[in-house]
């Protein structure tokens, strides 16, 4: 009985959209589809204030006037669409739904010959590749054709290296691997289904992973916005990485670890030693980015 249509939301963009168009001296027409679609009532009335504000962004900076839309050969009246749907949060994407022939077992031919057919091959690719701390990208298009993009460090002797403190232990995340990283507010932070947490990067939601959880550490401290946040990519993917600090940025040997530690945890790919003579642990970003299972209990 909660559950209500989303159009009277839509019905009041409708009035802003006229009043606003009008003051602006703009012409623009509001298209809407999917007014049936119904939400929890509470969630309709907090959706008020944000699409409120993203129409009137969308008419003062989104949509020119007609002046400069004829001039830009446009038709001088502009378009908002707003579009509501129901959609699972368990759909993959497409790049979760190409790697699946990664899998161990997983073919496509018709019958086993001498060539394939026999569901290995691929796996051993992936796992070549990433124990170069490289990575396989798919991108396929029916009837056009399938690139495999493997991108691969230039040297595994050295890397450029971004020092970060968890705890007491020091830890290396390779420089191409990080997109940017910021102290966050505590506001930008937020937990979902009491357990995964995001963080709010400039309107896109991005996991959050808390280094000394995954390393069972203790934190210089617990609250969000004491620590640094570093966004680390791996191809399109990407994961908020929470750390205590950074303490600075230099290149560094990597020195191999046995096969036990690799093992027992995918997230290192190697060590180095420090300029003070500590050893520090060096991160397999894409490990990191992809985990899939937020409980660390055995990440240690």
């Amino acid at each position: 009985m909660r559950m209500v249509p989303i159009r009277g939301a839509f019905q009041k963009m409708a009035r802003v959209t006229r009043d606003l168009s009008a003051k602006q001296q703009k012409k623009v027409q509001l298209v809407t589809s999917g007014e049936d679609t119904e939400l929890d009532r509470s969630v309709v009335e907090e959706l008020n204030d944000p699409l409120l504000h993203m129409i009137r962004n969308s008419i003062d900076h989104g949509i020119e006037s007609p002046e400069k839309r004829a001039a830009a050969g446009k038709s001088a009246l502009g378009t908002l669409h707003l579009r509501a749907c129901h959609q699972s949060g368990k759909t993959p994407s497409d790049d979760e739904i190409f790697k699946l022939i990664f899998a161990p077992g997983f073919s496509m031919a018709e019958k086993i010959t001498d060539i394939s057919g026999r569901g290995v091959g691929l796996d051993v690719v992936r796992r070549n590749i990433e124990g170069l701390r490289g990575r396989v990208d798919i991108s396929t298009a029916p009837g056009r054709g399938t690139l495999f993009k493997i991108a691969l460090p230039l040297t595994l002797a050295i890397i450029d290296g971004l020092i970060v403190k968890v705890g007491e232990e020091r830890y290396v995340i390779p420089t191409l691997s990080v997109r940017e990283s910021f102290r966050p507010a505590d506001n930008m932070v937020s937990r979902i289904h009491d357990r995964a947490e995001v963080v709010n990067v400039r309107g896109r939601l991005i996991p959050l992973l808390r280094l000394n959880e995954y390393f069972g550490l203790t934190p210089a401290s617990t609250s969000v916005e004491n620590g640094i946040v570093i966004v680390a990519q791996s191809g399109t993917s990407f994961r908020c990485l929470l750390v205590d600090a950074l303490l600075s940025k230099q290149e560094v040997v990597i020195k191999n670890l046995n096969e036990v530690m690799i093992h027992k945890n995918r997230a290192v790919a190697g060590a180095a030693i420090l300029g003070d003579g500590r050893v520090g642990l060096i991160l397999d970003v894409n490990t990191l980015v992809h985990l899939e299972d937020l409980r660390f209990s055995n990440a240690a």
